[in-house]
């Protein structure tokens, strides 16, 4: 099998225990929520519309006498069939619950490609591909939520959950060109992998709030996780006004995977900026 770690992954363990210690401390030096909170369930809900980049490498069995093709999902991936992603949260007291879901169709051609890896070697000189790459996933996250802080300048969560990572993906291949001995597979094929990772999570969430009549807000989310995968991160920021009728806000978000060394995908990375509309009630 073609795998390729990355260099980085100590460094990536660092990170994420030095992420999970800092979240340990905002917990234990936030101050409590005030015991007037409300008792009635407060609700929070958003749809975004997000336009990520996808990057990472897969390897892609072929038949037994045939060696791997290991390709680069960024250099093939560009057109967004169909997405719908969300999140919902409830909050009684200091206690709650908070859920989000992401659900990516995407798919991309490339004609006359030499992004290939064939075993540990590149396509041969005078042989290139036609093909088309598919992906599906979907990305789930569930936490029970504690509130460390409610006022008018600022409110933040404490969450705790996991997160699964569903991922199917499809590639089709027709090689043109000399192949000669060239140990190739099939001239036209396909093959797919799946997988499907489950994580636990610790994270924190919150708004800031800006302004003499607090309409503009600061959101932002990050946690931090392992468990099927070695490491999986995720990080969002960005900026809304309040309305009437609800908040839209800007944001950016960053969703990381080190998938451990068994896994055909190495390395995966979703990014790119949202645009959402929020609702309270």
């Amino acid at each position: 099998m073609s795998y390729h770690l990355s260099n980085s992954h100590p460094q990536r363990w660092a990170t994420g225990l030095n992420l999970v210690a800092a979240l340990i401390f905002l917990a234990a030096i936030a101050q409590p929520v005030s015991a007037q909170a409300q008792d009635d369930w407060e609700w929070r809900g958003t749809i975004y519309a997000w336009l990520p980049t996808i990057e990472g490498k897969t390897v892609f069995p072929t038949d037994e006498d045939s060696p791997d093709l290991e390709t680069d999902t960024s250099n093939i991936l560009d057109n967004l069939d169909f997405t719908f992603m969300g999140t919902l949260g409830a909050r009684k007291g200091s206690w709650g619950f908070f859920t989000d879901i992401l659900y990516l169709d995407v798919g991309g051609n490339e004609k006359a490609s030499r992004d290939f890896t064939i075993g540990p070697n590149d396509l041969p000189a005078g042989v290139d591909a036609n093909v088309r790459l598919d992906l599906k996933s979907t990305v789930w996250s569930i936490s029970g939520t504690y509130n460390l802080s409610a006022n008018k300048q600022h409110e933040s969560d404490l969450l705790l959950g996991a997160r699964m990572m569903d991922m199917k993906q499809t590639l089709k291949w027709t090689f043109n060109g000399s192949v000669g001995d060239y140990p190739l597979p099939e001239r036209t094929g396909s093959s797919k992998v799946t997988a499907t990772n489950w994580d636990a999570i610790i994270g924190i969430s919150g708004y800031a709030f800006m302004g003499d009549e607090s309409r503009w807000v600061i959101p932002y989310y990050l946690d931090v996780g392992t468990g099927d995968s070695d490491l999986t991160w995720q990080a969002m920021a960005g900026i809304g006004y309040q309305f009437g009728w609800g908040t839209t806000v800007l944001t950016y978000r960053y969703l990381d995977y080190d998938m451990d060394s068994d896994s055909l995908m190495a390395d995966l990375t979703i990014k790119g900026p949202m645009l959402g509309v929020s609702f309270q009630w």
